[in-house]
């Protein structure tokens, strides 16, 4: 119902001591439902460019999305893509880990880990997973974040048991360099299926 729909006032002014209180009533209801008229229009318009926000959001995400759809990134190991500066940050990294973690000798990481491809996936990985650890703790600040003890269980001590009990050439490694040689057959292709 809008102002104009409403019956005509009782005449009688509001600020008059002696009007009536019908009077003093009605002109109070006639300036609230202006109110609730200019309200209403002002949340429809608020509606109006929410649902355009809206629609203009789903619009940039569909974008977003085909884009990503369309983007055919081939994977590539860390070290192909490794920038000079990533391999110097790397290798920083894993001389402060053997400096400051006080790791036994059998669990420090030799020098010659670069030669080793299967090692510099790993490293880069923890060096990655280490990284984000220490950002979540530095944003928790007094929350009681656990990731750095996460690290440390999940990441880097399978890491290290890996790299001494032989799952790479590295355990040949401790006291000289040994290079490695390859042994290993490539994929048989006839045991792949037909695809259809």
């Amino acid at each position: 119902m809008t102002s104009g729909d409403l019956p005509d006032a009782p005449t009688g002014d509001a600020g008059d001591a002696s009007a009536d209180p019908l009077t003093v009533l009605w002109n109070g209801f006639e300036e609230l439902t202006a109110r609730l008229d200019t309200s209403e229009a002002a949340t429809e318009d608020a509606l109006q460019n929410l649902a355009a926000a809206v629609d203009d959001l789903k619009d940039k995400l569909a974008q977003l999305l085909k884009k990503e759809r369309d983007k055919d990134i081939d994977p590539r190991r860390w070290a192909a893509r490794a920038t000079r500066k990533d391999w110097d940050a790397l290798a920083a990294w894993v001389d402060q880990l053997n400096a400051s973690y006080s790791l036994l000798g059998d669990h420090t990481i030799p020098p010659c880990w670069p030669a080793h491809p299967g090692v510099v996936e790993e490293l880069a990985g923890l060096h990655r997973s280490w990284t984000r650890a220490l950002i979540n703790d530095e944003l928790a600040k007094n929350n009681g974040a656990n990731d750095l003890t996460a690290w440390h269980d999940r990441w880097l001590w399978p890491c290290l048991r890996r790299m001494k009990a032989g799952h790479y050439r590295t355990t040949n490694c401790r006291d000289h360099h040994q290079p490695e040689l390859s042994t290993t057959a490539p994929t048989s292709r006839a045991f792949i299926p037909n695809s259809q």
